[in-house]
């Protein structure tokens, strides 16, 4: 599995609202045969600055959602419309959004 491509821009969510996040273009090599799958990767209202500007972690973050549908049994040929929620990495420092330094 591997990442083809990113489109970094904001993206309207069902209630109307728009959230920035990245939609990405996911090659996956399954059973001998090779699928793609477009997940939409939405930055989480409380994602610090850091996580919004780290592309790697959430690259990774979109391989790891797809493979955990993989092991649950989702087959890439079934055509679903991926959404994830990106927030913070477990153990990032959470600072008051009013400190500066």
């Amino acid at each position: 599995m591997s990442i083809e491509s990113g489109l970094a821009a904001h993206f309207k969510t069902p209630d109307g609202c728009s959230r920035p996040g990245v939609s990405w273009l996911v090659r996956i090599e399954h059973g001998g045969h090779t699928y793609h799958a477009r997940v939409k990767a939405l930055m989480a209202n409380d994602a610090s600055r850091a996580t919004r500007r780290d592309e790697s972690y959430q690259a990774n973050a979109t391989l790891q959602y797809l493979s955990t549908l993989l092991d649950s049994g989702w087959h890439p040929a079934q055509d679903l419309e991926h959404t994830i929620d990106v927030g913070n990495p477990p153990g990032a420092p959470m600072l008051p959004w009013w400190k500066f330094w």
